[in-house]
């Protein structure tokens, strides 16, 4: 059952004209739906104060509320004297555009060119590069060009987008405005609806003689070359932003930012987990009973790394301090962690041969193992 209108605009019954106009614009602030996202209810809340005002504002309606309440709708046989617009979310939205005079623009604090203009400075857009660099680079940090397409702003009108440089003229469509007002009815009310001018796009302005470079864009493509430092550190799907080398602003806005996409070529030895190091090297069955040194690559040159003895196939072995540096603080560095494999040779001398039956006779050929 709808509520009393005057309990929704929280006035008595014999408030002015001037301050149900007033309750409305306070209540449908509060309530409006862009300022109440997270409350499923707002715009039932909203659309209420709205059919409330719409009524209490229209002196012939209200003069028929207050005397026979939501029974004004039917006459004594029960038929409609006439139809009472019951509105939904959209129309509430439409009217109260209507009532501020303007866009949500003006409304909320953004301006008095209302929510279609475009004549504030507008930024310009962000770009992407993706580049291709090999672990010994990204280990070290390197220096590199790269090469990358943007929109610059148009050299011969200095981002006007007119010939010579010529101010552009008022839109004749709109007057100016950027704006074009629409009217409807529904029953007895008007409702306005604004929408941004077809032909100047909400700016108020068109360029009557357009630059021959730009054709009125304000804008042109250019390639642009830089040399650029890549921290070490970097790694796969790291972003390197460098400031102001995407597209141009508009109307006097900043330039956006080129966003540099690492990606990191596969190693022929190393695998890499963060800043750690991950390798495999290979001994023989001897040098693992006995244990041995052997040398072992890392991305800090070659070390020596100590095997112990009685060391099994798979065994991993670690090289503290040798992996990667971390980007944010390169004095800090990952670990190298090697993976140490026992050659067994499919195809041995006569010497090994003879060498492996003597040691078979000596662990015995018939060994037992348990489970």
């Amino acid at each position: 059952m709808a509520r009393d209108y005057y309990e929704v605009l929280e006035l008595d019954k014999g408030a002015s004209k001037e301050e149900v106009e007033k309750a409305y614009r306070k209540l449908a602030l509060k309530y409006h739906p862009d300022r109440n996202k997270d409350d499923p209810k707002a715009g039932e809340k909203f659309t209420e104060i709205t059919q409330a005002y719409e009524v209490l504002s229209d002196d012939t309606r209200r003069e028929q509320y207050d005397q026979y309440g939501f029974a004004a709708d039917e006459d004594g046989n029960g038929m409609h004297q006439y139809q009472m617009h019951h509105m939904d979310l959209n129309d509430a939205l439409n009217m109260f555009m209507h009532s501020f005079g303007g866009g949500f623009g003006s409304i909320f604090g953004n301006g008095d060119d209302g929510m279609f203009s475009r004549r504030r400075p507008i930024a310009g857009d962000d770009r992407s590069l993706h580049i291709a660099i090999t672990l010994e680079e990204a280990f070290s940090g390197v220096e590199k060009e790269i090469e990358s397409g943007r929109l610059a702003r148009c050299s011969d009108c200095k981002g006007s987008g007119s010939e010579d440089g010529k101010p552009p003229v008022e839109c004749p469509d709109c007057g100016g405005a950027g704006q074009r007002r629409m009217v409807r009815r529904l029953g007895p009310v008007q409702y306005v609806t604004t929408t941004a001018c077809n032909r100047c796009g909400g700016e108020g302005s068109i360029i009557k003689d357009k630059c021959r470079k730009c054709r009125g864009a304000m804008r042109v493509r250019e390639s642009v070359r830089k040399s650029i430092t890549i921290p070490a550190g970097v790694e796969a799907g790291n972003r390197l932003r460098i400031a102001d080398l995407g597209d141009a602003g508009l109307k006097g806005g900043p330039s956006g930012d080129l966003y540099l996409i690492i990606d990191v070529k596969d190693h022929r030895f190393y695998e890499r987990y963060g800043d750690d190091i991950k390798c495999e090297i290979t001994i023989t069955y001897p040098q693992a009973v006995l244990g041995t040194k052997v040398g072992v690559d890392t991305l800090h040159g070659p070390v020596e790394l100590k095997v112990p003895s009685g060391t099994t196939s798979h065994t991993v072995l670690r090289l503290k301090g040798r992996g990667m540096p971390h980007l944010r603080n390169p004095h800090r560095f990952g670990h190298q962690f090697v993976k140490v494999k026992i050659d067994v040779p499919k195809g041995p001398s006569m010497k090994e041969r003879s060498l492996l039956k003597k040691l078979r006779d000596v662990q015995g050929e018939n060994r037992k193992f348990k489970a």
